[in-house]
């Protein structure tokens, strides 16, 4: 993931996310449960519901270029977070690792955004496009995946 013009944000310990990473047994199992039409090219693991480890922040590469950004379940089930026109770029990030990004963001002069998780579990941040990112957190009042927050390079 692009962090601020940077490889990595100074003091943040996080996983960048490669394209065409290897899927372990355990996501490979959860997308043919789920039945996802098309191969996991980029993911990372995080408990984005309370109580519910073992899930998934995916992407999933059409044909055609770009793709979608999904969030597997343990149970298989799945939750659509969005588009991107490119290559995916995704991680998960805890809470304070979210809330730490968002006060780089707020300090850079060249990165214009913010994040705001709502809740103690994990913030997904993708690249939709080649400048602008978005980040998700689960809503356990409205059993929805909603955005809460992101930043334009």
């Amino acid at each position: 993931m692009r962090y601020l013009g940077t490889p990595l944000v100074v003091g943040l310990a996080v996983a960048s996310i490669a394209v065409a990473q290897s899927v372990p047994a355990e996501l490979s199992s959860l997308a043919a449960k789920a039945r996802l039409d098309r191969p996991v090219t980029a993911w990372c693991r995080a408990e984005f519901r309370a109580g519910h480890p073992g899930a998934f922040a995916v992407a999933m590469t059409s044909s055609a270029g770009g793709g979608r950004y999904l969030v597997v379940e343990s149970d298989a089930s799945i939750k659509e977070l969005g588009s991107f026109t490119r290559r995916p770029d995704l991680a998960c990030y805890s809470r304070a690792e979210a809330e730490q990004l968002g006060v780089t963001i707020g300090r850079s002069p060249t990165i214009h955004g913010q994040i705001t998780p709502r809740w103690n579990t994990a913030v997904i941040c993708a690249f939709v496009d080649d400048t602008t990112a978005v980040c998700w957190q689960y809503s356990p009042s409205d059993d929805v995946v909603v955005r809460v927050g992101g930043w334009i390079t």
